[in-house]
């Protein structure tokens, strides 16, 4: 199984599309850190975790829509024609599929990884700042959610329509204008822009990086609905599949 993990997220990492994608978020990472980021988030510093989280949440639609094309790989038509050839044989069809959302689980987080490290090396080189330790809890509540949160509706719209897909690409854009309470920031970009100004400053001139309850609520209402929605569409996706 492992060798099969390998080469389906090869197949997902080395293909054309994603590595065009892949360029435009290093690209757009640059213009976000050097255009806003190094003016520093709501009055923060630019290597605060408020920064870096708004940092983040700019990315994170390039990094949903690198997200939705690993999943349409899984409802092509090339695919479902491998997986007749596939579910004849002894494979167990609940590990393949697993196997295919770990993949693209995997592969969001090494475009992520590749973002973070990219944010990282700007403070590094621009600023001597190396506490990098400060960013993971801005980098956990901020990927994690979400991840699971499109990988599940992906999965469980995929299985009706496979065209909804594209359709959700172009929605990965609408969170991050849309005016959204705290609980359904799903990108958290909002938050990370405002809330530090509602926060006393502490003896380093910097608001404690602290988050208010709706908004780690609406973390965990994103995480387990992601969860619950992705279950329904592995279910769903095996029966499509082998009947």
């Amino acid at each position: 199984m492992s060798k099969i993990f390998l080469y389906e997220l090869k197949m997902l990492i080395f293909n054309r599309i994603i590595l065009a994608l892949l360029i435009i978020t290093g690209l757009y990472s640059y213009m976000t850190l050097s255009e806003e980021i190094i003016l520093g988030t709501a009055f923060t510093a630019p290597f605060s975790p408020w920064s870096f989280g708004a940092y983040l949440a700019n990315l994170l639609p390039l990094l949903i829509i690198t997200l939705l094309f690993f999943i349409t790989f899984m409802f092509s038509n090339h695919e479902k024609k491998l997986r007749q050839l596939i579910f004849s044989t002894p494979v167990d069809p609940y590990k393949f599929i697993i196997i295919k959302c770990s993949a693209a689980a995997t592969g969001f987080l090494i475009v992520s990884l590749f973002v973070i490290v990219f944010g990282m090396a700007f403070f590094a080189i621009l600023f001597r700042f190396f506490r990098f330790g400060d960013f993971i809890i801005p980098i956990t509540i901020t990927l994690i959610p979400c991840l699971l949160f499109v990988l599940g509706a992906a999965l469980l719209l995929g299985g009706l329509q496979y065209n909804i897909l594209y359709a959700l690409m172009i929605a990965a854009f609408l969170p991050a204008f849309l005016p959204m309470p705290a609980f359904l920031d799903l990108y958290g970009g909002r938050l990370f822009g405002t809330h530090p100004l509602t926060l006393p400053l502490g003896p380093d001139g910097e608001p404690a990086f602290t988050l208010p309850s709706s908004f780690i609520l609406g973390r965990l209402f994103f995480f387990s609905t992601g969860v619950l929605m992705a279950l329904i569409g592995i279910k769903r996706y095996r029966k499509i599949n082998i009947g």
